[in-house]
């Protein structure tokens, strides 16, 4: 399998394909862009979900030899271990390297997704910080 390099230092062992999307706005017409979105199969979500789980708790163990701030540190990151140990064993679908074009100002730009891949889903224009809706492109069904 070929590794793919992402921006933030990511191996994935998913299965990457290119998805189209709309990004609608005040303008008449909607903008066009497209998202890289990684599909986990089983071993994989519980291969990524027991990695975060095992950073996090790292990450509070060594937390309990900072004096006083360790009274709220060790319970905040054994607990967000868990919420990512659960956010990660649920996405199936997770986007990457997101870019579209703002309807209204025309400005092409990298998107900031969500971390599950869903449809419709609310994003903002990075030039004119309005409010932008991602949605799946129509596709003509022949009759």
């Amino acid at each position: 399998m070929e590794v793919t390099a992402f921006p933030e230092g990511i191996v994935s062992d998913g299965v990457p394909r290119q998805q189209a999307f709309l990004l609608n706005g005040f303008a008449p017409s909607p903008g066009h862009g497209s998202a890289t979105v990684i599909t986990y199969d089983r071993p994989a979500r519980w291969r990524r979900a027991l990695q975060a789980l095992g950073k996090w708790w790292g990450i509070a163990i060594l937390s309990v030899f900072i004096p006083v701030a360790h009274f709220v540190l060790v319970p905040s990151f054994f607990l967000f271990g868990l919420f990512q140990f659960s956010q990660r064993l649920g996405a199936v679908e997770v986007p990457r390297e997101a870019r579209g074009t703002c309807p209204d100002c025309g400005a092409e730009q990298p998107l900031e997704l969500a971390a599950r891949w869903q449809l419709p889903q609310l994003v903002t224009c990075r030039q004119c910080h309005r409010g932008l809706r991602l949605t799946a492109p129509v596709v003509d069904q022949p009759a």
